[in-house]
């Protein structure tokens, strides 16, 4: 009986033609075009976000970087979907993360110069590289400015241009298209939180405004006689939705991968991460289609896995020596003098070149799937899906900090104030340790002003959106989230497919971990007072709220 059921579904899903017992799907006319929707009209625009002149500030770890150039090219992509009745309007960029002020100019600048383009239904999303251009730079540091960057707020209205140019072309262009939509698998996302069986806390150093490590550490060594495993398992799933205009070849993609693009985060050259080879990947084969890239939750994993070190090493020489030749040719460059010993910049490049190697080879597993997805996928087009967009402000529980804690904050908080920054050296060098510092000291201070806030304010404001586009779903959140509220939310949607999509810009904020009830009893980076401000039961009220929305639009 449930063979027959199976079978009848999957028949009635097919289009014409004929197959052992079932029809096969159609290439050629859409789906649903009997439907009584309206018709969906799509296009598409990207910009540089790459400052022709000045020079960006870099962030993403505990110090400031500043571009000396542009290693790969840095994309915000913009795709406008609209039926008439309503919109969703994606936009991606090559960023650790885009600040608020940001998404308010863009907004500011639509309803100024085309108010015909629904500002509210906008999704900026962060890709998270670590080498992309920052508009949340100082722009009063306490600490001598030694290098010349262009500030936070020119940093904004720059960013602020590129994709309101982007969305606004976007509009334009829009013209009747189809959808199809699938999954498959590529091995993306990798857990970054090693578990030990005692508290490692015990037995290294402490670091604080770092970290409080506890049973875990991100990024924590498995050669350890005392590693225990990996909190997390991984996510293989990609999800992804193709375009394709009125004569069905294919415009664009929203590529949705449960990884942050952290390849190559160190850098002092503006980088796109693996998005980059995966943008030339697709242009050679498809020519010149955009796509939205997306990260799904993935605030406990990253793109290097954390043993398998000398395989891995053995794998990618044997595997790509030509992109090991061409990066040979062009290494990544770094300010003369920031490394004050050989050996120093040895390590720098041999971890310059895994990374270099790395985003290739997760660009081959992304499109290859890509591929093999829309091998079946484009064999079934709509182009009337229903679409709805629904915004949400949501108030989630606050993590609170015990008393002790905070004590202890508050004198390393003074501690690191009565260091002095430093004004002699190398300019560079004095930018990287000077920041390094001053990041520490609004760490710790961070902590205490939230434990004073904590009683007051109890609850964290954010917004998320909730689309529906025919039978699959987009869900977003401002969180670096851990996967687990990911599967909780994608397995009670009642859709057939739920994009969840993480680090999008809202009106009160951006960024920061949203840790489960393991990781915080494990402690470790990323899931420590420092990173988190909702906590596991806010986690559990966003997944909640999220699915409240999406059984609403499912009817």
């Amino acid at each position: 009986m449930r063979c027959r059921k199976y079978l009848s579904i999957i028949c009635a899903a097919a289009a014409a033609g004929t197959m052992t017992g079932c029809a096969i799907f159609s290439t050629g006319e859409c789906k649903d075009e009997n439907s009584m929707n309206d018709p969906i009209k799509i296009g598409w625009a990207k910009r540089s976000i790459a400052p022709k002149e000045g020079t960006a500030p870099i962030t993403g770890q505990f110090y400031l970087r500043v571009a000396l150039g542009q290693y790969t090219p840095v994309l915000t992509s913009a795709m406008v979907m609209e039926n008439g009745s309503d919109a969703v309007i994606f936009v991606s960029a090559d960023m650790v993360s885009v600040p608020p002020a940001v998404l308010k100019k863009v907004k500011a600048n639509l309803a100024k110069e085309a108010p015909e383009i629904p500002g509210s239904k906008i999704i900026i999303n962060a890709t998270h590289t670590h080498a992309g251009p920052s508009a949340n730079g100082p722009e009063d540091a306490p600490y001598p400015n030694t290098v010349d960057f262009i500030p936070a707020g020119k940093m904004q209205d720059f960013i602020a241009r590129q994709m309101t140019d982007a969305v606004k072309e976007a509009w334009e262009k829009r013209d009747f298209g189809s959808i199809s939509y699938g999954y498959g698998h590529a091995m993306t996302g990798y857990s970054r939180r090693s578990v030990y069986l005692d508290d490692i806390s015990k037995r290294e150093a402490a670091r604080p405004g770092i970290a409080m490590n506890g049973r875990a550490k991100m990024y924590g060594r498995t050669n350890d006689d005392m590693f225990d495993g990996y909190e997390a398992g991984t996510e293989t799933f990609i999800n992804l939705l193709y375009t394709f205009d009125k004569n069905g070849k294919l415009t664009g993609a929203v590529i949705n991968v449960p990884c942050p693009s952290q390849t190559v985060g160190t850098a002092w050259y503006l980088h796109a991460s693996f998005w980059h080879n995966v943008r030339e990947k697709l242009s050679a084969k498809y020519g010149d289609i955009t796509i939205i890239t997306q990260s799904a939750a993935a605030g406990d994993l990253c793109p290097q896995q954390l043993h398998y070190l000398q395989a891995e090493k053995r794998r990618f020489a044997l595997k790509y020596p030509e992109m090991l030749k061409k990066y040979m040719e062009n290494p990544m460059k770094y300010p003369a003098g920031l490394f004050p010993k050989k050996e120093n910049y040895d390590a720098q490049y041999a971890y310059d070149c895994m990374e270099f190697l790395r985003a290739e080879d997760m660009a081959q597993r992304i499109t290859e799937a890509f591929d093999e997805v829309l091998s079946w996928a484009g064999k079934e087009k709509f182009c009337k899906p229903e679409l709805k967009h629904e915004v949400k402000t949501l108030k989630l529980s606050r993590r609170q900090f015990p008393k002790e804690l905070v004590d202890q904050e508050r004198v390393n908080h003074e501690n690191f104030m009565k260091q002095e920054f430093i004004s002699q050296g190398n300019k560079y060098y004095v930018l990287q340790q000077n920041s390094a510092l001053n990041s520490r000291r609004h760490r710790c201070g961070g902590v205490v002003k939230r434990y004073e806030e904590q009683a007051i304010n109890p609850k964290v404001v954010t917004n998320i959106h909730v689309v529906k586009i025919g039978n699959i779903a987009f869900a977003s959140n401002r969180f670096e989230l851990f996967m687990d509220y990911m599967h909780r939310i994608q397995a009670r949607s009642p859709f057939e497919q739920t994009f969840i999509v993480q680090l999008v810009t809202d009106d009160y904020g951006v960024g920061s971990y949203l840790a489960t009830e393991r990781a915080i009893a494990n402690k470790g980076y990323s899931a420590t007072p420092y990173c988190n401000q909702a906590s596991p039961e806010g986690g559990q009220e966003l997944v909640n709220a999220t699915l409240d929305v999406l059984k609403e639009l499912k009817k």
